[in-house]
Order: C-alpha cells, then sequence, then structure tokens
C-alpha cells in the first residue's frame, strides 16, 4: 500500500509542514555550521576531544534525519509525520539532557546544541498538534 500520495505545491499539508522543514533545514544549517567551525579550528591547530566530534556529528545526521522526514509528511507520507512525531521530542529531550551535563561540553558548543534544541522544540510541537493529525486521518 503507497502511504506518500501525490500533494501539489500549494496543498493544505505543504502549507503546515513549511515552518516545520525550514525549522528543520535551520537545525541542520547550525550543525553544520559547528562541524565547519570544529574543522577550521582543527586546522588552525586546535584540539577538541573526540566526544565533541562525535556529539556534533550526530547532531548533524539526526538533523538530516529530521529533514527527511519532515519533506517526506510534507508530500503526504503518513509513516514519516509518525516518525517525526516520535523522533522530533526525543531528540528535544536528548539535547536537554546533554547540554545539562555540567562540563561534558565546551561552552560553545553547549549553546551550539540548545539552538539546536530550540530550533527543534516547535518541530516538536507542531508535528503533534490537532490540526497535524487531521491532515493524515484517513479518508472515509
Amino acid at each position: 500500500m503507497n502511504t506518500t500520495a501525490t500533494v501539489s505545491p500549494f496543498s493544505p499539508r505543504r502549507a503546515a509542514f513549511r515552518p516545520v522543514v525550514l525549522l528543520s533545514w535551520a537545525f541542520v544549517a547550525v550543525s553544520a555550521a559547528m562541524i565547519a567551525f570544529l574543522s577550521l579550528a582543527t586546522v588552525s591547530g586546535t584540539a577538541f576531544e573526540i566526544a565533541i566530534w562525535i556529539r556534533c556529528s550526530l547532531v548533524l545526521a539526526s538533523g538530516i534525519v529530521v529533514v527527511a522526514m519532515a519533506v517526506a509528511a510534507a508530500r503526504g507520507s503518513r509513516g514519516a509525520w509518525v516518525r517525526l512525531r516520535i523522533v522530533s521530542p526525543i531528540i528535544v529531550a536528548a539535547v536537554i539532557v546533554i547540554v545539562s551535563i555540567p562540563g561534558f561540553l565546551p561552552d560553545g558548543v553547549r549553546i551550539e546544541q540548545a539552538v539546536c534544541g530550540l530550533l527543534l522544540l516547535p518541530v516538536a510541537i507542531l508535528v503533534n498538534l490537532p490540526r497535524m493529525r487531521a491532515l493524515f486521518a484517513p479518508k472515509a
């Protein structure tokens, strides 16, 4: 069964998901900028612990997955919407935990992680609203 319907660029679903997709892309942009910063700083002679590289890479990867789910949901994939409803709050919770551990991350990385969490928080809220659920209600 095909769960992805063809959706015109002007459909209510696309319009409803526009902020979700934009916030998700912003999340990826901030994460990618941090990886770029870490790379440039390393080339300039500043060393970072492997835990920072791993954490920032995982955040970037999760952002890419969120964008893929958001775009698929905007195109009509109910499965992608359900996954986004589950994954986005989990990522926000993980960011809160990681950022709140004293001394785990340098301040700059902590700020970047917090910004990513703040960008994803409205996504987690928006995709769980009743009006989004209505967009994926089964046709009678």
